[in-house]
């Protein structure tokens, strides 16, 4: 039986979480649901979209990924599950959530949740979808319901797509943007760690980082303890991409930087 796994920009003070589950319980009482996350940032679509992508390559490839940071939730922005051709589904909000999925993933399969019988309620409400349409769409599709059933195809094209920043090297710099913060601080980059071979920055040398019109200076080295407290610095972060951090301190605090914001950078010539 497939995991669901559960992200959404909600926090855990209100019940949100706690009802959307136990109606997917309702339906299938025998899924696991894992939480992935519930501590994206309120209505940021970008984070959501950085961190669904870095994490589900980690899930069982028949995962169920629920995904609700939907801050077009009621209006005419679509539901949607999509199916990948490695076995992975998604189900949320067309708004802009399955960029990365969809540009870098063989998607097989897109579907509008239309069908009102695969709802919790006939007429859901108009603020609640993560109750009322994507759980229990999830939830169907975790008892072995075929996708199709669940709504009118889409093409691929028609997917709402979120403007960001691609990585490129360019003039021997990094170029990419901020993807965003966590809880530490740390810059989470969109640049892929294998980039720094083209600007050949070794192990303990310096580089310069620039966020929109800010520069700093920064050592690149490997653990977070190998440099002095609250110093900056850069580093492969565990999901492959170049993380900008303080040691035992919080970048984004040094650097005021925030999600979507373009990074660049390049090796430190004195």
């Amino acid at each position: 039986m497939p995991y669901i796994a559960f992200l959404t920009d909600w926090g855990h003070k209100s019940y949100y979480v706690g009802v959307t589950k136990a109606v997917i319980k309702k339906i299938n009482p025998q899924v696991e649901i894992i939480d992935l996350t519930h501590e994206v940032e309120v209505f940021n679509v970008r984070e959501a979209m950085y961190v669904l992508f870095r994490a589900f390559l980690d899930f069982p490839s028949e995962s169920i990924f629920l995904a609700v940071v939907d801050y077009g939730v009621g209006t005419e922005r679509k539901a949607l599950a999509l199916q990948l051709e490695k076995g992975y589904t998604f189900v949320g909000p067309d708004n802009g959530l399955f960029t990365l999925i969809a540009e870098n993933e063989k998607v097989v399969r897109i579907i509008e949740l239309n069908h009102p019988q695969y709802f919790y309620h006939p007429l859901p409400s108009s603020t609640f979808h993560g109750r009322d349409i994507f759980a229990p769409c999830a939830a169907h599709l975790s008892r072995g319901i075929p996708i199709d059933k669940l709504g009118s195809p889409v093409d691929l094209k028609d997917l709402t797509f979120l403007p960001y920043q691609k990585p490129e090297i360019k003039n021997h710099s990094l170029q990419g943007e901020i993807a965003y913060t966590d809880r530490f601080g740390n810059l989470e980059t969109n640049l892929p760690r294998d980039y720094l071979q083209e600007i050949e920055i070794k192990e303990g040398e310096k580089l310069i980082i620039q966020i929109e019109n800010k520069k700093f200076i920064a050592t690149y080295q490997l653990p977070y303890a190998a440099v002095s407290q609250g110093e900056l610095f850069v580093h492969p972060d565990s999901s492959g991409y170049l993380e900008i951090a303080a040691y035992q301190g919080s970048a984004q605090v040094i650097t005021k930087a925030r999600g979507g914001e373009k990074v660049l950078l390049q090796k430190f010539i004195p």
